[in-house]
């Protein structure tokens, strides 16, 4: 009997430890929120046209994290088009994020100053406010929550290639027929994910050094101007929420550049292997006495980057670049 007993007290004291520990657990979710938590597909409405209008838009958000997992990125689909949102901080289970001016040659849009920050409730729902001034004339302040698309498949590829100590090596041929090598090295990370290429080339022992950089951020290919080292009033050669057909124009001192996408599923050969490409079209177009006339035909790769490229002038080809090889 005392055995019997015993044993019976024994199980409804685990049993109740048991239930104890599952009613904490359901109350007291765990609040260690790791940056991982975050990435996915969000949906949510929010006021989007400010506090003062009672209307509501629904907005998407699509974020992933790159550099080791220890930058998040992203960005969110409004009304207005597309919002790139950059890494600021992530402490104590707090996104911290500001969302990037997307319109450098909108004169309305030089006074740009928007951050926010998004907090987990749980791994499905996440609450989300940013605000501040949009397009110099335009304050707002949006709150809401948003809830994670399992359902929904994300088709958007970030630009990856970019990583420390990546070199590329071209093959680059002139309209005489010379052949030189061109490398391209991923040189530095700026802030926030930017990434600065420094481009190189040497035609000869006795020819002066050409050096031009890029910059690579998990969104967004674009080019620095020479010499320069912060990606402000820079030229958008592709970005991933295009379309077939989205066009970037760039107003220079002496040019007009027009990037237009033209394909997303181009196969292209080149001496270091075999790749699935996006194409474009950048026509420089002169404005001023210093400017150049060209046609270029360019294929990037979103794990590698420039694959190949034709230049033009006129009818003639007067470039070819091609990838020769790579470290990684």
């Amino acid at each position: 009997m005392k055995n019997g007993f015993f044993k019976t007290s024994l199980f409804y004291l685990v049993f109740i430890i048991f239930l104890t520990a599952c009613s904490k657990n359901k109350e007291e979710p765990s609040s260690v929120v790791k940056i991982n938590d975050f990435v996915g597909q969000w949906k949510g409405l929010f006021p989007y046209n400010g506090n003062n209008d009672p209307s509501t838009a629904e907005l998407r958000a699509s974020l992933a994290t790159y550099a080791e997992n220890s930058i998040l990125t992203g960005f969110m689909k409004t009304p207005d088009g597309i919002l790139i949102i950059d890494n600021k901080v992530f402490l104590d289970g707090v996104y911290t994020f500001s969302i990037r001016n997307n319109s450098f040659d909108n004169p309305d849009c030089q006074s740009w100053d928007v951050t926010g920050s998004a907090n987990l409730y749980n791994e499905f729902y996440m609450g989300v406010n940013f605000g501040g001034i949009f397009c110099g004339v335009h304050p707002k302040d949006i709150t809401g929550t948003m809830t994670k698309e399992l359902s929904i498949p994300d088709t958007t590829v970030l630009l990856t290639m970019a990583a420390a100590g990546r070199k590329m090596i071209y093959s680059v041929t002139d309209s005489e027929g010379i052949s030189f090598d061109q490398s391209t090295e991923f040189q530095k990370d700026l802030a926030n994910g930017v990434w600065r290429i420094l481009t190189t080339k040497t035609k000869g022992q006795q020819s002066p050094k050409e050096v031009s950089y890029q910059f690579i951020t998990p969104v967004e290919w674009g080019q620095l101007p020479d010499n320069d080292s912060t990606p402000s009033h820079q030229q958008t050669n592709y970005r991933i929420d295009a379309k077939t057909g989205t066009k970037y124009i760039t107003v220079t001192a002496t040019d007009s550049i027009i990037v237009t996408v033209v394909s997303f599923d181009e196969i292209v050969t080149v001496p270091a292997g075999t790749f699935k490409c996006i194409k474009l079209a950048r026509e420089n177009k002169p404005i001023a006495p210093g400017g150049s006339e060209a046609f270029s035909k360019i294929w990037i790769n979103n794990n590698t980057g420039i694959i190949k490229s034709l230049k033009y002038k006129g009818d003639s080809l007067v470039k070819t670049t091609l990838l020769k090889e790579k470290n990684f």
